[in-house]
């Protein structure tokens, strides 16, 4: 059987025939192997084709915003869901995408109708408390974003159908309240928050999102503090099939630009901190508006 896939970009649209993602290896292909991506923050409406009784729906909720202020916090990752339902051919549902935070701003909820949802993570609005992932709701898979806390905070990862997504880290490369003890998530990666010198490698390892590694022995050991002399790989940064969406890595530049990627959280910065990657990366923290921006979130439904 020939294979299509129809996307909406940004914006919303009538879509656009595309390849068909062909190994998604763990969900498997779904139905005729069609699907519809929204990816651009807005409302949509999608009819169920003819023929058509069952749909596979997964969704992200969009990343919150860092604070902009370095004393703010990073934004959290949005949730993320994905559950199967069975639905009447012709029958119209509305599709909605969440923003991601602007300015300090919370994400948007991301939602197919009333039947499966995913939250945005918060915003940096302040640093008072944890800022909580977004939560994925009426899926048979529902996980939580990553979180976001403290000064020059980097922003929390978005979750997805490996788990949920990797906190930030901040000041002294310190991961949120309760994230110490339970190690990666298994979602992308959160963004890193450092206050000056150089990151440790105790925390670093939650910025290399689903699939990153490091490497250490004769070629990458290092001592003390020196990160920079270990080898770090994040293979999940493009994404092959819709399963591979929100694995890749967070923002790890040091007081730089570090931008998420694929999902990752930004990184949290003085002067420009790392926007959130899409879909549902949280911002990172920093001194500048306009910035460390959450990512939009992202729906998509297979039929």
């Amino acid at each position: 059987m020939t294979r299509t896939v129809t996307a909406s970009g940004a914006g919303g649209g009538s879509g656009t025939t595309l390849s068909p993602s062909t190994q998604n290896w763990v969900t498997g292909t779904f139905g005729t192997g069609q699907l519809m991506t929204f990816g651009g923050a807005g409302t949509y409406s999608f009819v169920i084709p003819t023929g058509t009784t069952s749909i596979r729906v997964r969704v992200f909720g969009g990343g919150g915003s860092g604070g902009n202020n370095t004393g703010y916090s990073g934004g959290a990752g949005g949730g993320f869901a994905l559950g199967t339902f069975t639905v009447t051919a012709g029958s119209i549902h509305t599709v909605t995408v969440g923003a991601g935070g602007y300015s300090s701003s919370t994400g948007g909820t991301s939602s197919f109708g009333s039947l499966i949802s995913a939250t945005g993570g918060t915003g940096g609005s302040t640093n008072t408390g944890q800022k909580t992932g977004g939560t994925g709701a009426g899926g048979t898979v529902n996980y939580k974003g990553g979180d976001a806390q403290g000064n020059y905070s980097g922003g929390g990862g978005v979750a997805c159908i490996f788990g949920p997504g990797n906190p930030g880290t901040y000041s002294g490369s310190t991961l949120p309240t309760g994230y110490n003890s339970l190690g990666r998530m298994g979602g992308a990666g959160g963004g890193l928050g450092k206050n000056g010198t150089f990151y440790t490698s105790d925390v670093r390892g939650v910025h290399l999102g689903t699939f990153g590694f490091k490497m250490y022995g004769a070629i990458g050991q290092v001592s003390g503090s020196q990160e920079p002399s270990q080898f770090a790989f994040a293979p999940a940064a493009i994404p092959q099939c819709v399963d591979m969406l929100g694995t890749g890595p967070g923002g790890t530049a040091d007081q730089g630009r570090g931008d998420g990627i694929n999902g990752g959280g930004g990184s949290g910065n003085a002067t420009r901190p790392g926007r959130g990657g899409w879909p549902g990366g949280g911002g990172g923290s920093g001194g500048a508006s306009g910035y460390g921006v959450g990512a939009d979130g992202c729906v998509i439904v297979e039929y």
